[in-house]
């Protein structure tokens, strides 16, 4: 990984074999990045993307096992229970030039992957567990 900061934005490139979320969420770690929103590109060597079903509050889970073009990535970083959460979905395009997306749980860097995480300032952004949705939602001030 390799990186650029220009006191308010990161440029962030991943090279080949990385995981993605994991290798993001140590760099927000090390950078105590407290909340951003994140866009990107690139290829990916296998990815795992997920639904999530409002009626049973689950996410339903699939890995994809090809290679295939990142075509966009749109998320954002915040906190719950002093832990960075990254919420990303992604869209990928295959060899057929078809596309897939869903929300990434991870994915493995094919050629490279790059990253634009445009930081917001101020204390981190929270989440919590909403209970009508199961789902852990920003918690923003009025």
């Amino acid at each position: 990984m390799q990186y650029l900061y220009d006191g308010y934005n990161y440029t962030v490139g991943f090279e080949r074999g990385e995981q993605l979320i994991t290798s993001l969420t140590d760099f927000i770690k090390k950078q105590d990045i407290k909340a951003s929103w994140i866009n990107g590109l690139g290829g990916s060597q296998w990815v795992e993307l997920g639904f999530y079903n409002l009626d049973t509050k689950e996410y339903q889970w699939k890995r994809f096992n090809e290679l295939m073009e990142i075509t966009s990535l749109q998320g954002n970083i915040a906190w719950m229970e002093n832990e960075p959460v990254i919420h990303m979905h992604g869209t990928l395009s295959r060899e057929d030039y078809q596309a897939i997306g869903g929300h990434v749980r991870e994915l493995e860097v094919g050629g490279t992957c790059e990253l634009h995480l445009h930081t917001i300032f101020g204390d981190r952004l929270p989440r919590s567990k909403d209970a009508t949705t199961g789902l852990s939602l920003l918690s923003l001030p009025n």
